[in-house]
């Protein structure tokens, strides 16, 4: 097994129900899935998501690329090998996250950081990943501006794990 000592997280910047018809998010993730196995196809045998896990707006958790596998989910090659990608579906740049998939986040992530040992400070945002070539973070807005990230930080800190909060998570 790969050494897990990081959680970067991310929103899908997508519509998260595909309106209606998807209230949990299951034909968004199959598409995302899809996406990205069509995109590594050629290079990476067995390459199945961008993301190890994904949050659903009705709290479903969905499975994504093993554990055991890398990611190609940040734009760094050094965190992707050694992190645990979970995305949050939907766009929290123009909205707010529903109050079940909080929940079940903040129950997936301190279930993680306590299983792998990931201290707080390796539990963070995609926005705050440094670039591999600059080590300047900011590349991106992900994910998003409305992410509840002090409140997730202040939920994995009730529950312990370790590490200091990061002063950039302060949404």
């Amino acid at each position: 097994m790969r050494s897990l000592t990081y959680l970067i997280l991310h929103h899908s910047a997508t519509d998260a129900t595909l309106g209606t018809g998807d209230p949990e998010g299951a034909a968004l993730w199959a598409a995302i899935r899809r996406n990205h196995r069509r995109h590594w196809a050629g290079t990476v045998p067995g390459y199945v998501c961008d993301y190890h896990l994904a949050v659903g707006p009705s709290g479903v958790i969905f499975m994504g690329q093993p554990l055991a596998m890398a990611t190609f989910n940040c734009g760094n090659a050094r965190l992707n090998a050694v992190s645990i990608a979970v995305c949050f579906l939907g766009n929290f740049q123009v909205s707010r996250m529903p109050a079940p998939q909080y929940a079940a986040g903040v129950q997936l992530l301190c279930s993680l950081v306590d299983q792998y040992s990931i201290p707080l400070s390796r539990v963070i945002l995609h926005r705050e990943v440094p670039d591999e070539k600059t080590g300047i973070t900011g590349f991106t807005a992900c994910p998003g501006r409305w992410f509840p990230s002090a409140a997730l930080r202040m939920a994995l800190e009730g529950r312990g794990g370790g590490g200091s909060p990061r002063a950039a998570m302060a949404r």
